[in-house]
């Protein structure tokens, strides 16, 4: 399921590139990589050892007015990357490779540079996850996050690339490119432990143009802008997730999104969304003094009976989107309004119960996100939502989204909704 979905995703986005770019104007891309893992937590500290190294070949087309968004986006150029990565521990974290298309969004283009903001997104393949290095001498996987690759349990994941480019031209189809990005590889949640891996990665090489004799820049002219009218949204999404990487259980996720969208630019739209989820882990019971089917051995929370109550919550949302014809990419940050979880941890580390006294907690307050701290962490009252939307048709359109706490994503939203 996990990995048919994400290959869709992929592909979905390779289509949504390359039909709306036709443009002759392509070039070939071919850099090296030097980087580093971001040690946000002490296990992933443990693992870093050498810092990060690899190349990316990419092919990348110009937009040259095919479509209005190429106007209101300043031209942006559209890739497709494929890269390797040498994750600086080949016992542990092994390589990565991964696949991706992307978009550059340009700043400032002349005739002697053109620096752009980059962002894509697909799907990376680890050769060492959890389940490949944390076996026994007769191939069983031990209990025990200790010593091994505790940030990822899957071999395919999803692959997230933004920060920015710079391309200085050197002549006879020639350029100088350089790059600086974030780069994140998780599963969201789908399979545990989902830590994740963060990387600061910084990238030099050449580009070249094979038809550069032809290659001009595009020119901006007066086109029709987009019409200023309010937009409302209902999306109804599912997934699922496990909640601990010794339980090996997979439970059932979903939300209702409805939110009121305003177009502040051609390109840029702001929105506010009342949001409803539904987790279907918080139903595990973890009390010690219950015998139950539903045990687990997580102990971030402490809940002691399975109650619907425990799975819902609601929240108001802030939406930012980018506008790129039929496709939307935004991030979403809301507040909880109702979250029952939220008195059921954190838990202390030494006695399995409930912090005592339990911090006073209205609708914001004070926490600790982090699973390594003295009080086993908690989720928050801050959630954020990495979103993407494709029209299908003038109303209906395919959805997906990634619901965090801060660095921790909890599940990825799949989903379909109705414009009006």
């Amino acid at each position: 399921m996990k990995k048919y979905s994400l290959t869709c995703l992929l592909f979905f986005f390779i289509n949504l590139s390359f039909s709306q770019s036709t443009s002759t104007s392509y070039k070939i891309k071919a850099e090296y990589l030097y980087g580093n893992i971001i040690p946000l937590s002490d296990r992933i500290k443990t693992m870093i050892d050498k810092p990060v190294m690899g190349a990316e070949f990419a092919l990348e087309y110009q937009t040259v007015g095919e479509r209005s968004w190429h106007y209101f986006l300043n031209f942006p150029i559209v890739g497709l990357g494929t890269t390797w990565l040498n994750l600086g521990n080949q016992e542990k974290l092994g390589d990565a490779f991964v696949i991706y298309p992307y978009m550059n969004f340009p700043l400032l283009r002349n005739k002697f540079f053109c620096l752009s903001i980059k962002a894509g997104a697909g799907v990376s393949f680890l050769t060492k996850t959890y389940y490949n290095t944390n076996k026994d001498a007769n191939g069983n996987t031990l209990p025990s996050l200790t010593g091994t690759n505790s940030a990822i349990g899957s071999v395919m994941n999803v692959y997230f690339a933004g920060g920015g480019n710079l391309e200085i031209p050197l002549g006879k189809g020639f350029s100088l490119s350089a790059e600086y990005t974030w780069n994140h590889m998780s599963n969201g949640s789908v399979i545990a432990p989902n830590e994740g891996l963060n990387l600061l990665n910084s990238l030099i090489g050449i580009k070249y143009s094979p038809n550069y004799q032809t290659y001009r820049i595009p020119q901006q002219r007066e086109i029709r802008h987009l019409t200023r009218n309010f937009t409302t949204e209902i999306i109804a999404s599912g997934g699922i997730r496990q909640l601990y990487y010794q339980d090996q259980k997979f439970f059932p996720c979903g939300s209702i999104s409805i939110a009121e969208f305003y177009p502040i630019t051609n390109y840029y739209r702001m929105g506010l969304g009342i949001d409803a989820f539904y987790d279907g882990v918080f139903g595990e019971v973890n009390a010690s003094s219950v015998s139950s089917e539903n045990e687990t051995k997580y102990i971030r929370t402490y809940i002691t009976s399975d109650e619907l109550k425990n799975k819902l919550r609601a929240g108001i949302s802030w939406q930012h989107e980018l506008i790129i014809g039929k496709l939307t990419a935004g991030i979403h940050i809301g507040v909880y309004l109702y979250n029952p979880v939220k008195y059921l941890e954190p838990v202390n580390k030494t006695t399995n119960k409930l912090v005592d006294p339990m911090p006073v907690k209205g609708i914001i307050y004070s926490y600790d996100i982090n699973p390594n701290s003295k009080d086993n962490g908690e989720d928050g009252w801050l959630y954020t939502r990495a979103s993407l939307k494709y029209a299908l048709t003038k109303h209906f359109f395919a959805s997906i989204g990634l619901k965090t706490h801060q660095q921790k994503a909890e599940f990825i939203e799949w989903g379909l909704g109705y414009r009006f």
